[in-house]
């Protein structure tokens, strides 16, 4: 995640106005800035990860499972508790209101000795969030994605889909699952204006011999692909998780190795 402030964010109707001068000046500063720094170099590499986690909520009398849209909670109570090991960490919010991610509180550096650190690290970060929750009902998930998201009640609190609202319109993905930081329902809800319709994304399916072929899940909706699961909204791509390893190479020419 990238830095994230708080501000009034452009409407797409604002952005298409300023849209020329964003691609121009945007282009002057990153000539401008490689020029001021491709002489500058490094003696030290260094380097640093980020994890994703989804935060999950379980039922154990209905021995059910769901998202838990609790990041600000979280976050609140990492930010105003002392860490209680000696490698301290930091966290950050997500595009969905379901997710976290950390990252070393400082970058590792080009040693074989930092490899040792990796692991260690990682262990305190999942140890720090497990901590501000209440361990029986919940915990953290490094998976690529909650395979439930966006079938019926996958979320906790529970929340509704609203196809006639003014985010995402998904017929799947409820709005209380993306993070309220203004950022982020702006994101969503300018990606569909700049489109002038919802995301259509359209995964082929496996078939075996209990599949009816064709397989057509949404016969009414034209964006839905014959023998294809159809997903409608923002949320099933920046709502997945991964682990990303960022690297502040010494020199320019280093770029192009990287």
């Amino acid at each position: 995640m990238g830095l994230l402030v708080k501000g009034k964010p452009l409407s797409w109707e604002e952005t298409k106005e300023l849209a020329d001068y964003i691609r121009e000046h945007g282009i002057v500063q990153f000539i401008n800035l490689m020029k001021k720094m491709q002489d500058r170099s490094y003696e030290v590499l260094k380097w640093g990860d980020e994890i994703e986690y989804l935060l999950l909520k379980f039922d154990h009398d209905k021995k059910k499972v769901y998202v838990h849209c609790k990041t600000q909670e979280y976050l609140e109570k990492l930010a105003n508790h002392s860490c209680k090991f000696d490698m301290p960490v930091t966290f950050h919010e997500e595009y969905g209101s379901f997710q976290i991610e950390s990252s070393p509180n400082k970058p590792f550096l080009d040693d074989f000795e930092e490899l040792n650190h990796v692991i260690r690290d990682m262990r305190h970060r999942r140890k720090e969030l497990l901590l501000q929750m209440d361990t029986s009902s919940e915990t953290v998930l490094t998976l690529t994605n909650f395979p439930r998201l966006g079938c019926p009640d996958f979320c906790w609190p529970p929340a509704q889909p609203s196809p006639d609202g003014n985010v995402s319109q998904s017929l799947f993905f409820p709005d209380e699952c993306i993070n309220p930081h203004p950022r982020f329902p702006n994101l969503t809800r300018n990606i569909r204006q700049r489109r002038g319709k919802k995301v259509e994304i359209n995964v082929p399916i496996y078939k075996d011999s209990n599949t009816p072929d064709p397989f057509i899940e949404f016969p009414d909706i034209p964006a839905a692909k014959p023998d294809h699961v159809y997903m409608d909204a923002t949320g099933f791509g920046m709502g997945c998780c991964c682990i990303q390893v960022t690297f502040q190479v010494g020199y320019s020419t280093l770029l192009q190795l990287a």
